[in-house]
């Protein structure tokens, strides 16, 4: 009888070490990814697509650009100053600030566009 309890308390002990394990590792995963801003300026707009590409300064002492295509989501937040825009609002050549997270498979996701007040 007493080596059946002795399992018995050994599986107990593995089961709840198991399940703390568990738990980190979930808490691990759901941390907010952090945010990446990137600033420049509109090369074009695609309303079909929903996709934004905006040339940003790759080297400032070479003179060297490079453009990044933003996918827009519904849940974009677009906005000038105090005004809410839409996508169909951004215009070639409107400074940006474009905030995006990126989650651990690689995809972006645009949180926020800000237009640069002229």
């Amino acid at each position: 009888m007493g080596k059946v309890m002795k399992l018995m308390l050994v599986g107990l002990v593995a089961v709840g070490l198991v399940g703390m394990a568990v738990s980190v590792f979930a808490q691990e995963k759901t941390e907010t990814p952090k945010a990446t801003q990137v600033s420049g300026e509109i090369v074009s707009v695609d309303l079909v697509k929903s996709e934004v590409v905006v040339k940003k300064v790759k080297d400032e002492l070479l003179g060297t650009y490079e453009n990044i295509t933003f996918k827009v989501s519904p849940e974009t937040k677009i906005s000038k100053k105090d005004a809410v825009l839409k996508l169909s609002d951004l215009k070639v050549a409107d400074k940006v600030t474009v905030s995006y997270t990126t989650d651990e498979k690689g995809n972006q996701k645009v949180e926020t566009i800000e237009v640069k007040a002229e």
